[in-house]
């Protein structure tokens, strides 16, 4: 069984499949900057959840290295004795602050053949190697698979085909669509044409939006980016069948479908 709760209203979980809880991308205490706050700082709108209510995990898993998803202060207030697992540039970035015991790089996915009964996470990589790098990342567990692409993501045909493999319980992608001019990567967050990409290629079970919070900020990104928010009420099937709207706390065990 999958359990799911949100720890913020934009990219922040508390996840459960079988016996292993961990949460993904804590940002739950104050702001989060990046390149200075005249460049770019956000607030949560609605407070998170607070950190002595989280429920009990055994690890955190880091799936970018931007503030938003790895924020130094609120890792700072969880357990040292908590390992994290992250992507390369995270686990570059939380490796060099050394405030966890430990810390591990995700493997690429390409390193597993044929799904294992063990619970494994995976990192994908877009290809890209400057930035803006944004991430996937693929949790599994014998032929099922929870994918995580929280600014979106667009799968080469290698991807595709090991995901293939996998029965996807979960697709957890974001659903707004954030521009900013080129030399600022983009495309930042993929919008809806990327969603219905996934949707399609994966065929989830299930499918929840994240980091569509529309955050209070200042500064140069807030001037220029262009954004556009979806109607979660208005999605077309079927992909309306199959997604779930989290809209607080509660969290929410994963039934299968036929």
């Amino acid at each position: 069984m999958i359990e799911i709760q949100r720890l913020n209203m934009d990219t922040s979980w508390w996840i459960k499949w079988g016996d292993t809880r961990f949460i993904v991308d804590p940002w739950l205490i104050g702001s989060e900057i990046d390149g200075g706050s005249w460049f770019n700082e956000q607030w949560h709108i609605t407070e998170p959840v607070a950190i002595q209510d989280i429920p009990e995990y055994d690890f955190i898993l880091i799936t970018q290295s931007y503030n938003d998803h790895c924020h130094k202060e609120t890792i700072q207030s969880l357990s040292n004795k908590k390992l994290i697992k992250a992507t390369t540039k995270a686990y570059n970035k939380t490796r060099k602050w050394k405030i966890a015991d430990r810390v591990e790089e995700l493997p690429d996915y390409s390193i597993r053949n044929a799904p294992s009964s063990e619970l494994e996470i995976f990192s994908l990589h877009p290809g890209n190697r400057l930035d803006p790098v944004y991430y996937g990342v693929a949790i599994t567990k014998g032929e099922e698979a929870v994918v995580i692409a929280s600014h979106g993501f667009k799968l080469n045909a290698s991807q595709q085909e090991w995901l293939s493999q996998y029965k996807v319980r979960l697709l957890i992608t974001s659903f707004s669509e954030i521009e900013l001019p080129g030399f600022m990567g983009g495309k930042v967050n993929l919008g809806m044409d990327n969603v219905q990409h996934l949707f399609e290629t994966l065929k989830p079970e299930k499918i929840i939006n994240t980091h569509d919070e529309q955050k209070t900020a200042k500064g140069l990104v807030m001037k220029i980016a262009k954004t556009k928010y979806a109607d979660l009420q208005a999605l077309d099937e079927p992909l309306a069948s199959r997604f779930l709207n989290i809209e607080g706390y509660e969290s929410l065990q994963l039934q299968e479908t036929n």
